[in-house]
């Protein structure tokens, strides 16, 4: 008999014990070794290192312990639970976490006196004595917060099995990046890691968020197949690399990940071409660009354009800058309005209104936090002026050249400050432009320039290089300004020719101060070529200083700036064609958000193109549940995607999958021109609402709830009543009413909600009411924004007349904001309003035009408002500037501020109020009392909303969407 079975037959809690006892022993000796890294590392409950027949003894026996009642006999070795617990969240796939685990463990999930809450609890207890006995590892951030009880099984699975694809397509992806410093630091490598992971799924973020944990992992798997890992024991590493490889694709990204880690590991920094020596290289962080100035000649003058830089790589220094850079607006210097919510994630060149002022940010996120806006500046700024050189590139287009060096023969634009004079030289001629603030000269530098014209030009910071040239050859660079400034991708090779005007016989080349490298000319000529290989990621100052044949002393010298790019695509908005771009607001949605209209989608590319669109909507496991095909015209806007989403939503195949679904594909192509994608994923949140139709064709509503929390609350809010919720019972399904209505789940600050989807034979028979209010003071405006923003932020199913239902219930919401603060006749005109139908609603906009105010400001803004109303019913920015223009006397005098911020904030309060509860407290609290005092301001904004309505219905002209 083996010792295994002589173990068994002692019962449950003897196999307990004894596992128990080998456990602690195992992971006190492997906590020892781990302390004695610099840092210390954390020990994880999947490094058991039990296989065969002492796992599945484990196994065994933590059933056992269940099925009888896990009493005090069985919670007393407690060690094999926790094993268990991360055994099944290695299995974990994203689901729901303890239906897992009541299948693996029969009678988890009930049984006469059990105690459901109590004993996950216990399990979270027995993980927090597993990280202060052993140094286990401890979930973090979000996730942990959020997830209070799982996260704990999760993190110490190390890698669940279901994302170690993803976590091996990372590695891949991630190897032209990988530095000796990088694998000698897991905490550096984990940074480095965790910001590349946008186009990944959520979960995966989620897990990649634990910073530490990732680089540990990652250190592990790239080490070699003999090799032992001070992170992993060997028993956890082999499990892992055996999952990854269980799969051809995996084993091959796994393969040449390791390939490079190995050749980093032992190769030195060794640039091509004789004479070279060992460079020193010193540590360096994701370099950032600087934004780059381009000129475009438009319309007889010179326009200023920003390319947008990547910000994702400062992600390595805070990870709050991926969410921010998602989910707030950007506000780039030189432009007026802010860009939408995402748009730093896009590619592409913005106009410039203006130019940029000096001292100002660059670029700086509305609403975003101090730490992120000065990191952001930190790392990205606009070179202050007064003077700015571009090299012409064509007779349309010229790129600002940072180093401000010009070349005889070649041709340039200046740009200086208003008040600022140029260099008199009669090759430097004034030239048209539209911008304000400053002016710009043409310069065809003469082929011969005198000592008196180079002076003449360092006083406005200009310098002539013409002994020494230094370009890029080869590989195409990703960017190049002809002359001092040069990107390419980490993994290609910087190949440069130095060419001399002047006999030379050595080149001495020199990377970011370190020690020189000495290259010789070929014989008779005048140029060298070389390369510098395995430059880090980040920007390297490269000198390079001529020998002349008689000294070894340099005469003649120049400098280049070499930008190694991450190759990591970080603009998710789609991934990006040759010339078709698929774009987002916000740059990454989740599956409801693309469906209910809280996300816009767009795809730009040749005008009048005809393009495929493809709609795939995907189970769990990745397989294509439902797709459609349908015919587009290219450029495809974001309101041509919501009538799209509508007449797809009338299809049962694709209303039915939709429920079932946890990620959708929308993708679009055309031969010859390109191909976008866009996958987005139901997402991994702590609260979810799952709908399910029953027999009769009434729905069932049923709350999945991650949160390990025994103190979620849920809340029942009817259309009849939208304000007013009555408590439910949060376990077990909810008969959804046949009106409908709308389901909200809260635990602490996290919650969701679910608009419930009416019988349609009722819905003509129910009429959302007004809500009744209770005055007009700053607490009853802010109940009823709140009372919006519930409806218009929650979910909605694949259903028609829930969109429909939650539509006429947010009217009737901003309906009441609106008569609250405009006053009893503005309310008097809501509800002619409403029973005239929106076929009559233009016969309204007199009455509306004289009811915005008595004084002659008030008339006169009411006027202006009514005489420009047709310019603006297709563009929301048009509608936005000019009511700032009709209002600026009434802000002005009310002390409310920039008329432009005011405007922007009324016509969200009159349109939909929900969405100003995202505003900072203070300011919108402020703006609100202002309002309040000066009502004339909304019922301004209210008549402006109203009135591009009625018109854009009256001409039967779409909405355009709102602005991206």
């Amino acid at each position: 008999m083996s010792s295994v079975e002589g173990i068994a037959r002692g019962g449950s809690v003897e196999v307990l014990k004894h596992l128990h006892l080998q456990l602690d022993h195992h992971f006190r000796m492997l906590h020892e070794r781990r302390q004695a890294l610099r840092p210390p590392a954390p020990v994880y409950a999947l490094e058991h290192d039990l296989v065969g027949e002492e796992l599945e003894l484990l196994l065994a026996a933590v059933r056992g312990a269940v099925a009888d009642g896990l009493d005090a006999r069985y919670r007393t070795w407690w060690l094999p639970f926790v094993v268990f617990a991360a055994e099944i969240g290695y299995d974990y796939v994203g689901g729901e976490f303890w239906p897992l685990w009541a299948q693996r463990a029969p009678g988890w999930e009930g049984g006469p006196d059990w105690n459901v809450p109590a004993n996950r609890k216990r399990i979270r207890q027995w993980f927090r004595r597993f990280a202060d006995a052993y140094g286990g590892a401890e979930p973090t951030g979000g996730f942990a917060s959020n997830f209070t009880i799982i996260a704990w099984p999760i993190t110490h699975a190390v890698m669940p099995a279901d994302l170690q694809r993803q976590m091996a397509q990372l590695l891949f992806d991630s190897r032209g990046v990988l530095t000796a410093e990088l694998l000698a630091d897991p905490d550096a490598l984990g940074a480095c890691l965790a910001s590349r992971t946008g186009g990944y799924s959520e979960r995966f973020r989620i897990l990649c968020g634990n910073q530490s944990l990732l680089g540990q992992v990652a250190v592990a798997l790239l080490s070699g197949d003999e090799d032992e890992s001070p992170y992993l024991v060997r028993s956890t590493l082999v499990r892992l690399v055996a999952g990854l490889s269980d799969e051809q694709v995996s084993r091959s990204w796994l393969s040449r990940a390791r390939h490079s880690a190995n050749v980093i590991r032992s190769s030195g920094f060794l640039p091509t071409g004789a004479g070279s020596a060992a460079l020193q290289r010193r540590r360096r962080v994701p370099a950032v660009s600087n934004p780059r100035l381009f000129l475009r000649n438009q319309n007889g003058g010179w326009r200023p354009y920003l390319e947008l830089p990547d910000l994702t790589p400062l992600q390595a220094s805070n990870p709050q800058v991926d969410q921010e850079l998602r989910s707030l607006r950007p506000r780039v210097e030189g432009i007026p309005r802010p860009l939408a919510r995402g748009r730093l994630l896009w590619p592409g060149k913005v106009l410039l209104p203006t130019w940029p002022r000096p001292g100002a940010p660059a670029i700086a996120l509305e609403r975003g936090s101090d730490a992120v806006n000065e990191l952001i500046a930190e790392h990205c700024s606009i070179d202050p002026g007064p003077w700015w050189l571009f090299a012409r590139r064509s007779a349309r287009e010229a790129i600002e050249v940072k180093g401000k060096f010009v070349r005889p023969g070649k041709e340039y634009c200046l740009v200086g400050r208003a008040g600022s004079s140029p260099p008199s030289l009669p090759w430097i001629v004034p030239t048209m432009t539209p911008m304000e603030g400053v002016h710009v000269f043409e310069c065809k530098v003469p082929e011969i320039i005198g000592a008196a014209e180079v002076e003449q030009l360092k006083v406005v910071g200009l310098t002539v290089t013409s002994d020494v040239s230094i370009r890029p050859v080869g590989l195409v660079p990703g960017s190049w300004d002809g002359d001092g400034a040069v990107e390419w991708l980490a993994g290609e090779p910087a190949m440069l020719a130095v060419k001399s005007a002047h006999a030379a016989d050595k080149c001495a080349v020199t990377v970011d101060r370190g020690l020189p490298f000495v290259l010789e000319f070929p014989e008779g000529e005048p140029e060298l070529f070389f390369a510098l290989e395995n430059l880090t990621v980040g920007t390297h100052d490269v000198n390079v200083a001529l020998l002349t044949p008689e000294t070894d002393r340099p005469r003649f010298s120049g400098s280049l700036a070499i930008t190694i790019r991450d190759p990591h695509s970080s603009r998710e908005a789609a991934t990006e064609g040759t010339a078709i771009r698929l774009f987002t607001t916000p740059a990454r949605p989740k599956m409801a958000e693309l469906w209910d209209g809280r996300a816009s989608l767009s795809i730009d590319g040749p005008l009048e193109t005809r393009a495929e669109l493809s709609i795939t909507l995907r189970g769990g496991d990745g397989s294509d549940l439902e797709r459609q095909l349908y015919g587009i015209s290219v450029p495809f806007s974001d309101g041509a995607w919501e009538r799209l989403t509508e007449q797809v939503l009338r299809k049962k195949k694709m209303l039915s999958a939709f429920e079932e679904a946890e990620s959708c594909e929308v993708s679009v192509f055309r031969n010859g021109v390109g191909f976008a994608s866009l996958v987005c994923e139901r997402g991994f949140d702590p609260l979810r609402w799952v709908l399910a139709k029953r027999h009769s064709g009434q729905h069932d509503a049923r709350l999945v709830d991650r949160t390990g929390s025994d103190d979620t609350q849920v809340h029942m809010f009817s259309v009849e009543d939208p304000l007013v919720g009555k408590e439910w019972d949060p376990r077990g399904p909810i008969a959804v009413p046949a009106t409908g209505g709308l389901l909200q789940a809260t635990s602490g600050k996290l919650a969701a909600a679910i608009i419930l989807p009416p019988e349609p034979n009722l819905l003509r028979h129910t009429d959302p009411a007004m809500p009744r209010s209770s005055g007009d003071t700053l607490h009853e405006v802010q109940r009823l924004i709140e009372g919006h923003r519930r409806w218009l932020d929650a979910d909605l199913p694949a259903d028609l007349f829930a969109r429909h239902q939650q539509a006429q219930v947010l009217e009737a919401v901003t309906m009441a904001l609106v008569s609250v603060i405009a006053g009893h006749r503005w309310a008097n005109l809501e509800r002619k309003r409403k029973k005239a139908g929106a076929h009559r609603q233009i016969e309204l906009l007199d009455e509306m035009e004289n009811l915005v105010g008595e004084s002659f400001k008030q008339r006169a803004a009411a006027k202006r408002i009514a005489r420009h109303l047709w310019q603006w019913v297709d563009s929301p920015d048009a509608l936005s500037d000019g009511l700032a223009d009709a209002i600026e006397v009434l802000v002005t005098f009310s002390g409310m501020g920039d008329p432009h911020a005011v405007a922007d904030f009324l016509l969200a309060l009159a349109s939909k109020p929900g969405a100003v509860a995202t505003w900072a407290e203070p300011e919108r609290d402020r703006l609100l009392r202002c309002v309040l005092i000066s009502p004339a301001l909304i019922r301004a904004g209210r008549f402006a909303v109203l009135g591009t309505e009625a018109l854009r219905d009256a001409s039967d002209q779409p909405a355009s969407g709102d602005r991206r």
